[in-house]
């Protein structure tokens, strides 16, 4: 992984990656969907996003 700010598109929540890895869990039927120097949550909440 590039080192730097990556943001999960459908939570908004944000790690910060420096040593080249990147760890997360998520919530069974999730999906986690981390994008470097992306814009965070996308989208509303509503049925299927949360």
């Amino acid at each position: 992984m590039r080192n730097g700010t990556y943001r999960d598109a459908v939570t908004g929540h944000q790690l910060t990656v420096s040593n080249g890895t990147i760890s997360f869990t998520v919530k069974g039927y999730s999906a986690g969907i981390y994008v470097l120097n992306g814009p965070g949550k996308i989208g509303s909440d509503g049925e299927f996003l949360r």
